[in-house]
């Protein structure tokens, strides 16, 4: 799992730390072995190692070059997934995508070069509510705020999303220290919240590898019909 290094120190601390958290997770309760976490520059680093890459938003971050713009277009048309974080859900849930918060503003600016999808509020029935775990609320350390996917039209990748957005500030909820102690409080939900984030987690780590896999299930009974089974 990679994130994208911000240059501000602690969030950076907080994304190693909340991927390396999360991989550990990944490899107790799924079959899938992710080897902790990599920090990386989208101006200069090979992108296509990494399904999943974590981008959270900070105030120093500024308009991407253009060898990173190549790089991220490049990596989004080959079946890339980036999730951004703007980290600014606020408890009261009157943060959101429509609302000109800090992050948001943020998040235009410096993805402003890139050919990014047209987004939507992800629906009941996304793969994303149910490629692990069955979930339909999506906390971090801050609960509330909607996630948003590539609209259900797009048929690029096999209609896997190649963004994910958000605000829920959700490697502070996955990351812990050495001991295994949280880095940050979840609030306001405590460590039940936690657990939920990190089944978001899972379940976005698992769309990233495998798609809509999950989607694909309705036709087993035909499929096994056919075959006799």
């Amino acid at each position: 799992l990679a994130y994208v290094v911000t240059g501000d120190g602690e969030v950076d601390r907080l994304s190693e730390a909340g991927l390396e958290s999360l991989s550990r997770i990944l490899r107790l309760r799924t079959a899938a072995e992710t080897m902790g976490a990599v920090g990386i520059d989208p101006a200069e680093d090979e992108l296509a190692f990494f399904p999943l890459i974590y981008w959270p938003m900070t105030e120093t971050q500024g308009p991407l070059s253009a060898a990173a713009t190549d790089r991220i277009n490049r990596y989004l048309r080959q079946g890339g997934v980036i999730l951004f974080d703007t980290r600014d859900q606020q408890q009261s849930g009157s943060a959101s995508l429509l609302g000109p918060t800090p992050g948001i503003r943020q998040l235009r600016d410096v993805t402003a070069s890139l050919d990014l999808p047209a987004l939507t509020p992800v629906p009941p029935e996304h793969v994303l509510t149910r490629a692990f775990y069955l979930m339909q609320d999506f906390p971090g350390r801050l609960a509330g705020g909607r996630v948003w996917v590539e609209d259900a039209d797009a048929r690029v990748n096999d209609g896997v999303s190649s963004v994910i957005v958000g605000s829920n500030d959700w490697a502070a909820a996955w990351a812990v220290d050495q001991t295994g102690r949280p880095l940050r409080p979840v609030v306001p939900g405590g460590e039940r919240q936690r657990e939920m984030a990190y089944r978001f987690g899972v379940n976005v780590v698992m769309y990233a590898l495998t798609g809509n896999y999950k989607a694909d299930q309705v036709h087993v009974p035909a499929i096994l019909e056919r075959l006799g089974q």
